[in-house]
């Protein structure tokens, strides 16, 4: 007590302040690194979590971790396939430790690794493409009722422009936002009958046949 009483109340304030700014700078090394390796690893589920809530909250079909034959020697993978109202959503799965640089058209991404370093990377934009064009042939959907998007994390920053309006690059958080905004264009829905008929047709050629979400 006689100690306490010796001190003002700034020296007061100083003893309290500093054990809890210790505490706090030791929280966040510990804390920050492991829930970046938690994400890198598990970066899937977290972006199933947004992808479900958009599927819950506006009763779309879902379809996760869909597989289909591309031709004798390749199976062509598309980790979502989300049936919204007006269009249907081919979604990949994507994580980058650094930031993404580039132009849609070119043969490769540019990756910006967090100590400046520079690496080519595939087009995931192409790549997305590909499926969507490999799909609409499958299972006669036309393509203009398909929207690609590649999510990417949200700690990656993503310096390509979106140049198309039916394909694109965005962070996990943007999921809902984008689209509420393509689901808003002035166009009419999907007949209901075309797309239960597309539903069925894509779930006939799921070699996974595994789904998940709400018709």
């Amino acid at each position: 007590m006689k100690l306490c009483s010796s001190l003002n109340p700034g020296q007061i304030a100083f003893l309290i302040i500093v054990p809890i700014v210790v505490l706090a700078g030791v929280f966040c090394l510990i804390y920050f690194p492991i829930r970046a390796k938690k994400m890198k690893q598990d970066y899937k589920f977290y972006y199933y979590r947004y992808i479900y809530k958009v599927a819950l909250d506006n009763d779309y079909y879902l379809i996760n971790d869909f597989r289909f034959k591309i031709d004798d020697s390749h199976i062509g993978v598309i980790d979502h396939i989300l049936f919204a109202d007006k269009y249907i959503y081919i979604i990949t799965d994507n994580y980058y430790d650094g930031d993404l640089d580039g132009k849609e058209s070119d043969a490769s991404f540019i990756l910006i690794k967090k100590d400046g370093k520079k690496y080519y990377s595939n087009n995931i934009v192409i790549n997305n493409k590909k499926l969507m064009n490999r799909l609409s042939i499958i299972t006669g959907i036309g393509s203009s009722l398909m929207i690609g998007i590649n999510i990417i994390n949200n700690n990656c920053i993503c310096g390509i422009k979106n140049e198309s309006k039916n394909s694109y690059i965005i962070q996990a958080k943007d999921f809902k936002s984008l689209v509420k905004a393509i689901e808003s264009r002035p166009i009419a829905k999907i007949n209901p009958e075309q797309l239960d008929a597309a539903v069925k047709a894509i779930d006939r050629i799921n070699k996974r046949k595994k789904t998940n979400g709400k018709k």
